[in-house]
């Protein structure tokens, strides 16, 4: 009679398998892939992802298996093994799993931004030369292409493209000390 003691059986697979013997390490991985994934499922709270992390962590385990003759708790280690590969997936990859917040606040913040900037955008459109001031708001307020507003006005394209350019280059220098402010404004209340 064997009166084993708890984890004497994996002492005893350590010897041979997880780390030394292919048909010994798939029986390992088969008793423990199950209960890995909802242990890192926990973690992630994506059971997809958890069963990913779960394989790598398995790969880690058999790609460096002969420097883990050191293991005595197969079992442990797995867990250990497990939690810093989903750990560090977090870590790394952290923003990547906040990507629909970060994205609908980036949305909200362009949204208001441009809700500003418009009114101060067409105010110093308004002091362009009339044709100059056409052409912009055609092209950046209304979204014609340059061949449509050249044939709309009955003119080459290549004054449409120069009176863009024109008409950007006021607009900036109008709007430059603006910004200028509200970037040193943010940049104080950071």
């Amino acid at each position: 009679m064997s009166t084993a003691m708890p984890g004497a059986e994996e002492v005893r697979q350590l010897k041979i398998l997880p780390w030394e013997d292919l048909k010994g390490f798939e029986g390992f991985y088969k008793e423990h892939f199950v209960k890995m994934v909802i242990f890192c499922e926990g973690i992630t709270q994506d059971k997809d992802l958890a069963g990913q992390l779960v394989q790598e962590a398995f790969c880690k385990i058999w790609e460096n298996r002969h420097a883990l003759l050191h293991v005595t708790a197969p079992s442990a280690y797995l867990y250990q093994t497990v939690r810093h590969t989903a750990l560090d997936y977090i870590r790394k990859y952290r923003q990547e799993l906040h990507t629909p917040e970060l994205h609908d606040a980036q949305e909200e913040e362009e949204r208001t931004l441009s809700e500003q900037l418009t009114p101060m955008v067409k105010k110093a459109a308004a002091k362009l030369p009339a044709k100059c001031r056409q052409i912009f708001e055609m092209s950046y307020l209304e979204g014609y292409s340059k061949e449509d507003i050249a044939a709309y006005l009955q003119i080459s394209p290549l004054t449409v493209k120069k009176q863009r350019v024109i008409a950007l280059r006021k607009i900036r220098e109008e709007l430059l000390p603006l910004v200028e402010k509200l970037l040193l404004l943010v940049w104080l209340l950071k």
